[in-house]
């Protein structure tokens, strides 16, 4: 029901004059700010939010790229919430895969004696907190309707500073980690 009908109900007694005029604006009003409290009720959602996508990736700490789309913006959200954390490489390969990338890790161990075999590889000393990501495949995004904004390309993969991005943010501090990609 308008609102303007609504207002003429409200009173206890009809009345003449302008007030169909009055109540016709006041309802238009009223009709326009419901439809904009239904808007933002979508924004509430991650996966439907277009107008406070921003606030979302501030709150989550999220940094989006300059040529990242709507669709990868909102699955950044969606997994920056969902996420329980862990050190495991499980983890970390889990992770990776969550976002469209399969991976291997390595930890990188200096040669030492009683503890290396023949033919092992000579890092340095200060390899010891230094993993290595191998990355096989790169993660493709499809233009979908109802998800993706018009003038986004149909097809799209980001450049791999998304997963890097991502494994920094989340390693232990005191490690480093490089990334190799086949």
């Amino acid at each position: 029901m308008p609102h303007k009908d609504v207002l003429k109900l409200l009173f206890p007694i009809p009345l003449e004059g302008n007030f169909d005029e009055d109540s016709e604006i006041e309802g238009s009003h009223l009709d326009a700010a419901q439809a904009r409290a239904d808007d933002l009720l979508q924004e509430i959602f991650p996966d439907q939010t277009y107008e406070q996508l921003c606030c979302w990736e501030r709150v989550c700490g999220l940094v989006p790229g300059a040529d990242d789309t709507l669709q990868m913006r909102r699955n950044a959200v969606i997994g920056k919430l969902r996420e329980l954390g862990g050190l495991s490489k499980a983890y970390f390969i889990q992770l990776a895969a969550s976002i469209g990338y399969a991976i291997t890790i390595e930890e990188l161990h200096p040669f030492m004696a009683g503890i290396s075999y023949v033919g092992d590889t000579l890092y340095v000393e200060e390899s010891i907190f230094v993993w290595r990501v191998n990355v096989a495949d790169q993660a493709l995004y499809y233009f979908r309707a109802g998800e993706s904004s018009a003038g986004e390309s149909l097809l799209w993969w980001p450049d791999q500073s998304v997963l890097e991005n991502l494994l920094n943010e989340l390693k232990p501090a005191h490690t480093f980690v490089y990334f190799t990609y086949a």
